[in-house]
């Protein structure tokens, strides 16, 4: 059975939009520089031509702002990918529970010229959902590896870092993406479960609505119960970082975004200007998904559910035990 593309899943986005442009021959390719793997249809990559660096809040922006008369389009088999020029591997995975600052700490990397930044990328996704179905059609691991290095390709000698910030459901994958990267540290942000209910209410993301990501095996919706189903869903995320908490630094949202001065950056070998540390600071006034809206704070935290109290509270008050055990 074949995979259905990742835009199956987000209704919201027009695959017609995002794959649309003018087709290119893959025999008509001599390098695969600068092209991109958009998603998975089948057993074939997409991939889309980019020349300029990724620093919209998300994968899928940086395809959207593109001008349409420079869009091109190509199709290949996955033996393509061993075609690949050099790339960089990840310097770090972001792995989080959605709401709880991990765009905005992707955006303040992809500020700094030496990082490339990838966020969300929906050919990781599509893999997953691949490797689900059909666990010997993407080539496991490897698989995995050689499509995460195609998003990596170092395309200027001033590139020497690369991040990834997942989507808020692939820690539950976590096992696949260390075999495929066993020496490329693993980061998990969460927030208080709280917190995330509020933001979700205000605006729900598509995994806390009831069969909209096909990956993600959350419990049954009761009754129209949508804050419940939130509430479980939240749970497996918690649930799957304590199962690989020996994988991951911990971090939570009130670390923010001091953390990435006083820790991240040195840890990874980043010695940034005065001039650099100041455009990050200044970044990180705003919205990490609205750059011209000015960040002022969260609306006070949603009413407490049941399951969250149950559930939920116990899960996070483990990790929290856990990172204070860390540092």
């Amino acid at each position: 059975m074949a995979a259905p593309s990742f835009f199956s899943y987000y209704p919201m986005l027009n695959e017609r939009q995002l794959l649309r442009g003018q087709p290119v021959v893959k025999d008509a390719l001599t390098s695969l520089l600068n092209w991109f793997p958009v998603t998975l249809q089948g057993r074939e990559i997409i991939w889309r031509h980019i020349p300029n660096r990724f620093t919209a809040p998300f994968f899928a922006d940086t395809l959207q702002q593109q001008n349409p008369a420079q869009r091109y389009i190509c199709r290949t088999e996955f033996d393509w990918l061993t075609r690949l020029e050099p790339a960089l591997t990840p310097s770090a995975f972001i792995f989080h529970t959605s709401r709880c600052g991990s765009t905005l700490l992707s955006q303040l990397l992809a500020t700094l010229s030496c990082c490339i930044v990838m966020s969300e990328p929906p050919v990781i996704d599509a893999f997953l959902h691949l490797h689900q179905t059909e666990p010997e059609a993407g080539g496991g691991s490897a698989g995995l590896r050689q499509l995460i290095l195609a998003l990596g390709q170092q395309r200027s000698p001033e590139e020497t870092h690369f991040f990834i910030k997942l989507d808020s459901w692939h820690t539950q994958f976590l096992p696949i993406f260390r075999a495929a990267f066993p020496d490329t540290p693993c980061w998990f942000l969460y927030r208080e479960p709280e917190a995330i209910l509020a933001s979700h209410r205000r605006q729900r993301g598509p995994q806390m609505v009831p069969g909209m990501i096909a990956s993600l095996a959350a419990e049954a919706l009761e009754a129209g119960d949508l804050d419940g189903y939130c509430a479980k869903v939240l749970a497996g995320f918690f649930e799957a970082a304590l199962a690989n908490v020996e994988h991951l630094q911990l971090i939570n949202y009130r670390q923010l975004p001091d953390i990435l001065w006083q820790d991240l950056l040195s840890r990874h070998g980043l010695d940034c200007t005065a001039e650099q540390l100041e455009w990050m600071r200044q970044r990180a006034g705003f919205h990490a998904k609205s750059q011209g809206i000015r960040f002022i704070g969260d609306a006070s935290l949603a009413s407490s559910h049941p399951i969250l109290q149950q559930r939920v509270a116990p899960l996070y008050a483990q990790l929290e035990q856990c990172r204070s055990r860390d540092q």
